[in-house]
């Protein structure tokens, strides 16, 4: 059903930045952590960390009043108990990664009026090399949805007994990893990706006791030749990040690598041919209008068109959701 529109639901919307901008704050500050480890008056945050005086009680202030901190009669904060391990960098369950991945994409977002307009923008649209920062709060942020989702998704594909060798292509922490090896106890993975994440992924992996049935690739996708021997090849949210041109050409190395008989899988948003549904698809494509300088979301005919063309036959959407959590399959 569509949304009906009022003129308070508009306002709304066009200041709801005012909650966002403050939150992300807050993460960047890591002032929930700070908090959560006892309660703290402004004038003691601002003497061990040299802040403003007047900026951070409107902010703590504020927070308050949002019920994500509490303040004491004598004037002393602290994080509220039931937001603890979401908000601190102790958390089991915390989404402060995320948090600082979002504040790092508000950046590119600042100048998506511009770039609609045609102007070559300096942060926006792929022009901006990340930071070691950025790079360790994006990937902390996949794995706090991976996390999540990563054993559901896997749970619900079809039974992949028969594949015994999977490539996690652009694996990050190696969340998926982890979700289709726990899943099939005979299988092996190799994990691919970027020199800067791969080490974050033996970690995690190491954590978990399944780095013995991993091997740890580095290397680009879009760049070289992706390593052979697979009969399943994963491809997790990384096609959007791509023009169809350059997803062809990776569908072409997807499909070298694979042995005969062997699948690929890949995870994203799929929209519908008026490019419109699912809502989080639409809003997400212009996540990658602001990020890159190519990327989109592409309809699931798109996608089918573009696997087709590089040899792949049997393609169908095997899951269906609302989230970033819609799966296409093809085989070779």
């Amino acid at each position: 059903m569509t949304e009906q529109w009022t003129r308070e639901k508009v306002l709304e919307l066009g200041r709801a930045f005012w909650l966002n901008r403050t939150l992300l704050t807050a993460a960047e500050l890591n002032l929930f952590s700070k908090l959560n480890r006892g309660p703290k008056s402004v004038d003691e945050l601002c003497q061990s960390e040299g802040w403003n005086l007047r900026g951070l009680t409107i902010l703590l202030d504020a927070l308050t009043a949002l019920g994500m901190i509490s303040k004491t009669e004598d004037g002393h904060y602290r994080t509220e108990g039931s937001l603890a391990d979401l908000l601190s960098d102790s958390g089991d369950d915390s989404v402060l990664p995320m948090l600082l991945h979002m504040a790092h994409v508000w950046k590119s977002w600042s100048d998506l009026t511009e770039i609609v307009r045609g102007s070559e923008i300096l942060y926006g649209a792929g022009n901006h090399t990340w930071s070691e920062e950025e790079i360790e709060a994006f990937i902390g942020g996949m794995d706090v949805i991976a996390r999540k989702m990563a054993d559901t998704v896997v749970a619900d594909l079809v039974d992949l007994t028969q594949f015994q060798r999977l490539l996690d292509l652009g694996g990050g922490p190696g969340t998926y990893t982890a979700a289709f090896l726990n899943r099939y106890p005979r299988m092996t993975a190799t994990l691919f990706d970027r020199p800067q994440v791969v080490d974050l992924a033996k970690k995690r992996l190491k954590e978990k006791g399944l780095i013995n049935r991993v091997r740890i690739v580095e290397g680009d996708f879009n760049a070289i030749v992706l390593p052979s021997g697979h009969d399943l090849v994963w491809g997790s949210a990384i096609i959007h990040s791509n023009s169809r041109n350059e997803n062809r050409e990776l569908f072409r190395k997807i499909f070298a690598c694979l042995d005969p008989g062997g699948r690929v899988l890949l995870r994203d948003h799929f929209l519908d041919d008026t490019r419109t549904s699912p809502v989080d698809g639409a809003i997400f494509a212009v996540n990658m209008l602001a990020a890159t300088k190519a990327g989109n979301s592409y309809t699931f005919n798109e996608v089918k068109e573009d696997l087709e063309a590089t040899g792949f036959h049997d393609i169908k959407m095997i899951r269906s959701g609302a989230r970033m959590d819609q799966i296409v399959s093809g085989a070779k």
